[in-house]
């Protein structure tokens, strides 16, 4: 009878997924004392989003429609901790790469979210920060296209005031680690 009351959780199900959404929506600020839970969760979203990506698409869907892209963005600016940013561009990084429908990506850069990871404040001050931006940098840069790209600038009116894409990455151009300078130009 105890064991029927003790079922493991499907840790890809959809359920779970909401589930992690739902504990992730609820993060108000990021700080050393809740930076591994909040990492822990925006692991758990890109590793469900990137299996239910292909397995089951109630997931993408739900990723879609609750907008988790704008809370990742949330999370970089309610964050207090600049630990946070290498695991999230990461995991980002990971998920991009691992979408190749057109429908994926024109979703992934809709809505400005990656423009507002890509201008987001980062302390490049040393350690692997720059080489998680410019890997991000790189995921985007893969999967754009000519249908897609037009969403990666900045209109105001009828007027393109900026594209963060072409004018943050060649900031890397420059760096003192070549393998960062190799990744931006390739």
């Amino acid at each position: 009878m105890l064991r029927s009351l003790w079922r493991s959780i499907d840790r890809f199900s959809f359920q779970h997924f909401q589930y992690v959404i739902n504990e992730l929506q609820k993060i108000k600020v990021v700080d050393q004392n809740n930076r591994e839970l909040v990492v822990d969760l925006l692991q758990s979203v890109v590793e469900i989003v990137t299996y239910g990506y292909r397995q089951d698409p109630q997931i993408f869907e739900c990723f879609m429609e609750r907008q988790v892209l704008a809370d990742f963005v949330r999370i970089l600016k309610i964050s207090q901790d600049s630990k946070i940013e290498g695991p999230l561009l990461q995991y980002l990084s990971i998920m991009i790469q691992n979408m190749d429908s057109e429908h994926a990506i024109f979703y992934c850069v809709s809505n400005g979210y990656i423009n507002n990871i890509i201008l987001h404040p980062y302390k490049f001050d040393g350690g692997d920060l720059a080489l998680y931006y410019v890997s991000f940098v790189r995921a985007i840069s893969n999967k754009i296209n000519r249908d897609t790209l037009c969403l990666l600038v900045n209109v105001q009116g009828d007027a393109v005031v900026s594209f963060p894409f072409y004018t943050e990455a060649p900031r890397f151009a420059q760096h003192e680690e070549k393998i960062i300078q190799t990744a931006i130009l390739l």
